[in-house]
């Protein structure tokens, strides 16, 4: 095995660790659990309570996001379109916005919430990138990229009774994970252009992901972007002054750019702003 494949299975082999050891996430425990209990009246019930969740889960933890996901579940919100504002308990906010604001959001999303999952279940054959495409069409308040591919991931992962094909799964590219690629050496920077899809950057990840993981390409996601975040988000690669000390791709990295912050080079953030989610 020459060097580059053996490198390949290296990254292939600490994706898959990762995902095998990584803590359980709380909503699916949480909704297998009520599952198996069989808490959900229908597979409409089963799909909105994970778009619902989905759009919570957002520059907050997911412990959090489940919270209020656990009210609004109990107030009716999977049988009814329309919850009054004096009905609503006080959730969550997320990073940003006003805990009023965020319960008014939630109000004017639900409506839409309930016509998705219609149109979702309807169908019941999907791509992923079709499913993605159809949440974005929905113009869904605070339901942005990652959110949606999220909301994807759990479709997959916990509706059986829906047929999705995730080969053209497309990873998120924000300057975390850009930042990761470039250091591991898959990017360069000053030649691997993002901004936006189908840039050179883009095309370069999603095809690296495609090629380790055709049928699962979303695996690629979170290792990436956790390893990006701040030191008090568990991350290790940081802007400047990485910390490679037990980084989760410490025994492969090419520690590439460690001196600059490679995604300020390569990604063009003024011309393509970025989205909310």
């Amino acid at each position: 095995m020459n060097f580059e494949k053996k490198w390949l299975e290296d990254f292939r082999k600490i994706i898959l660790e990762y995902h095998k050891n990584r803590a359980p996430d709380p909503f699916m425990m949480w909704f297998r659990q009520k599952d198996s209990e069989l808490f959900f009246a229908n597979d409409f019930e089963k799909v909105l309570t994970i778009l619902i969740d989905a759009r919570f889960d957002q520059k907050t933890t997911a412990e959090k996001a489940l919270e209020n996901t656990k009210k609004v579940v109990s107030l009716g919100a999977l049988k009814r379109k329309s919850i009054d504002k004096k009905e609503l308990p006080r959730l969550i906010p997320r990073e940003g916005v006003t805990a009023e604001k965020w319960a008014d959001l939630f109000r004017s999303s639900l409506p839409k919430l309930h016509r998705l999952t219609e149109k979702i279940i309807i169908q019941r054959n999907w791509t992923a990138q079709q499913l993605l495409d159809l949440i974005r069409d929905f113009s869904i308040p605070y339901f942005g990229v990652k959110t949606s591919r999220l909301a994807v991931r759990w479709l997959y992962e916990l509706m059986p009774t829906l047929k999705i094909d995730m080969r053209d799964y497309k990873i998120p590219v924000d300057s975390l994970l850009y930042r990761v690629v470039c250091r591991l050496g898959i990017l360069d920077p000053t030649t691997d252009i993002y901004y936006g899809d189908n840039s050179p950057a883009d095309i370069k990840i999603q095809t690296f992901a495609k090629t380790l993981f055709p049928n699962r390409p979303y695996l690629l996601d979170e290792p990436l972007w956790v390893t990006g975040r701040k030191a008090e988000k568990g991350g290790h690669c940081f802007p400047k002054n990485p910390n490679c000390n037990n980084c989760l791709f410490q025994s492969i990295c090419r520690r590439k750019f460690l001196n600059i912050d490679p995604s300020k080079l390569g990604m063009y953030t003024t011309q393509y702003p970025k989205k909310s989610y």
